[in-house]
């Protein structure tokens, strides 16, 4: 039995999937934007990228304030806020009125939202189900965020390319609206929360990263994580600037590499998601899904094919997802309610935090060699930094 066979559960799977997919359309749709107003690989990176930096730079702030939220009011108004920015991108490209001062701001602004929701996001899942189907929960509700953040971008290409801009950001904000109901009448479980609220901030903030640090399988996955994140993942939230730089084939290379690594995404958060307890636990697989993912990042770099690009995209939206959803995974079973919101910001602020900055890197080397060059030489360099780690600090002793 896994977590859908829980009502609950089953409402809110769906409608948060449907609003976070909504985030990533407006995401790729935001970037794509940029590039036809600038035709600059370093603005288009950096709005596209402005969603995820403040998760990666102030994400594990917002979790020691989350913990003791209350986490229905919160998903509530976070959601909504979020909406209105939506609406305010639509209504602006609806007047054909949006500058990069104006796309950079917006996007900045909704990462702001997005941070703050990240950590209730990451609890809200184990209140909504009992215990015994948290590991399912888990597990799809990790499938969901990390499949939305690939499949959404792959509607977003094929609506740019089939409709309009101003159709796709349409349909991302109309992508909100479901899940605010249901996070109004939906029935929830009590939850433990910290009894340490007079401890000072800073104290409670590093006690997130010293529990993620002193678990050794937890610290081990994150440093997988940040590999991943830093040399692969960034690569794949810049695909508009990929698209427009190496393909030249307008929005309809943008649809094909968005579409073919959701492919890749869907293939993996199915295989997670429906997994039996008697499968081959996930972290076994995370070198394996690393190495697979920068080789064929490299490879990328390699091509100016479209349709091998689009097969290569596949492979490294398959293994990206599971390494993301591995990791989270593994957090949420091994640590302590009182504590999850902040490791798994922590997680969080690894994460996006080294994919912002890879991509924004990648995109800045864009503007003085060949983007291509770029995107071979980075992965090979976190194959070789993976290596190392894993000889002097681990002594081959891995996950």
């Amino acid at each position: 039995m896994n977590a859908l066979s829980n009502k609950a559960f089953l409402l809110y799977f769906f409608s948060n999937t449907f609003a976070l997919l909504g985030l990533w359309i407006q995401k790729i749709g935001v970037g794509w934007l940029t590039w036809e107003i600038t035709q600059s690989t370093f603005w288009t990176s950096f709005v596209a990228l402005a969603l995820m930096a403040p998760a990666g730079i102030i994400g594990p702030l917002f979790a020691v304030f989350a913990e003791n939220w209350n986490m229905r009011k919160a998903s509530i108004i976070l959601k909504t806020l979020m909406l209105l920015v939506a609406v305010l991108i639509w209504f602006l490209q609806f007047l054909d009125l949006h500058t990069l001062f104006s796309l950079a701001s917006l996007s900045i602004m909704q990462g702001l939202l997005s941070a703050c929701y990240h950590p209730v996001r990451l609890v809200f899942v184990s209140i909504v189900v009992p215990r015994n189907l948290i590991s399912s929960a888990v597990g799809l509700n990790s499938a969901s965020f990390n499949g939305s953040r690939v499949l959404g971008p792959a509607f977003a290409g094929v609506s740019i390319a089939l409709l309009s801009l101003e159709s796709t950001f349409l349909i991302a904000l109309l992508t909100y609206i479901p899940l605010i109901p249901v996070l109004m009448y939906m029935p929830l479980r009590k939850r433990t929360k910290s009894s340490d609220n007079k401890e000072k901030f800073f104290k409670r903030f590093f006690e997130g990263g010293k529990v993620a640090l002193n678990t050794p399988i937890i610290a081990k996955g994150l440093f997988v994580v940040f590999i991943s994140a830093f040399f692969v993942r960034g690569m794949l939230e810049i695909q508009p600037t990929i698209a427009g730089e190496i393909l030249d084939q307008g929005s309809l290379g943008l649809s094909l590499i968005t579409s073919t690594a959701g492919f890749g995404a869907l293939l993996a958060s199915i295989w997670i998601g429906f997994r039996k307890n008697n499968d081959i636990k996930i972290e076994n697989k995370l070198v394996s899904m690393l190495i697979l993912g920068l080789i064929m990042s490299s490879i990328i770099g390699c091509t100016t094919n479209m349709y091998l690009m689009a097969i290569a995209f596949i492979i490294v939206g398959f293994a990206s997802t599971v390494v993301g959803i591995g990791t989270q995974t593994i957090i949420q079973m091994e640590v302590e309610d009182i504590y999850r919101a902040r490791v798994l910001t922590w997680w969080s602020s690894i994460s996006f935090g080294s994919l912002t900055i890879g991509g924004i890197l990648l995109g800045f080397a864009g503007e003085y060699i060949p983007l291509n060059i770029g995107m071979i030489v980075m992965p090979i360099f976190g194959f070789v930094i993976f290596k190392l780690i894993v000889i002097l600090k681990f002594k081959n002793n891995f996950i």
